[in-house]
C-alpha cells in the first residue's frame, strides 16, 4: 500500500544477534587397557571473555575425567571458542582409533607403567648396539646379551649414562689436584 515507507522499515530495524559464542575443551587421551587414541570434545557452557581456557580444561580434566579413574592418561588439551554448529564440532572433534606401531613405541612408558616399566624394551633399548660405541664397549654389549638379564642391562645403562661422567669428573678433579701440588 505504501511502498515508499518499506525502505525507512528496513532501515530501522534492529540487526539479528550475533551468533552464540561456544566454548570447548579438546583432550587427546590415550586409553591404556585398550591402547586406543581418544579425542574427545567437552562444551563448556557460557565461559566469560578473558578466561584462562586453559587452565579451565587442565581443571576439568582433573575434576571431572581424571577423577573418574579411567584408565586415561592425557596427552594434549586445547581450550578454544568459536561460533560454528556445536554439532559439527563435536563430531569434528571426536574420535577412537586403536594406536599406530609408532604410537605404541611412543607412549610405551604411559602403557607400562608399574614397577616394571624400568624393565621396558624401549627403556632397556637406550643402550648403543653399534660395536663402535664410543659410549659403551662393544665387548660389554655382547656379555650382557649373552647373560640376557633386563636388570644386568638396565645397571649398564644406568653406569654408562650416569656413573661414568660422575666417575670422569671425580678423575680429572683429582688429576687437577695433584698437579697443583707439583
Amino acid at each position: 500500500m505504501f511502498p515508499f515507507l518499506l525502505p525507512i522499515y528496513i532501515a530501522t530495524s534492529t540487526p539479528p544477534p550475533p551468533p552464540p559464542t561456544y566454548t570447548w575443551c579438546v583432550f587427546q587421551m590415550v586409553q591404556v587397557n585398550t591402547k586406543e587414541m581418544i579425542t574427545a570434545a567437552y562444551g563448556m557452557g557460557n565461559v566469560p571473555p578473558g578466561t584462562d581456557l586453559n587452565g579451565l580444561c587442565r581443571a576439568f580434566y582433573t575434576r571431572d575425567i581424571r577423577a573418574e579413574n579411567k584408565p586415561l592418561e592425557l596427552i594434549s588439551f586445547t581450550g578454544t571458542q568459536n561460533q560454528t554448529n556445536p554439532d559439527l564440532f563435536w563430531l569434528a572433534n571426536t574420535t577412537r582409533r586403536n594406536l599406530t606401531s609408532e604410537e605404541l613405541e611412543l607412549y610405551d612408558c604411559i602403557l607400562n607403567k608399574g614397577t616394571t616399566a624400568i624393565f621396558s624394551q624401549a627403556i632397556l633399548d637406550l643402550m648403543p648396539q653399534s660395536p663402535d660405541s664410543i659410549r659403551v664397549p662393544a665387548l660389554m654389549i655382547t656379555a650382557i646379551d649373552q647373560i640376557n638379564s633386563p636388570i644386568m642391562r638396565y645397571a649398564a645403562v644406568v653406569l654408562y649414562n650416569t656413573g661414568m661422567p660422575i666417575m670422569i669428573i671425580g678423575g680429572l678433579v683429582k688429576a687437577w689436584k695433584l698437579a697443583v701440588k707439583r
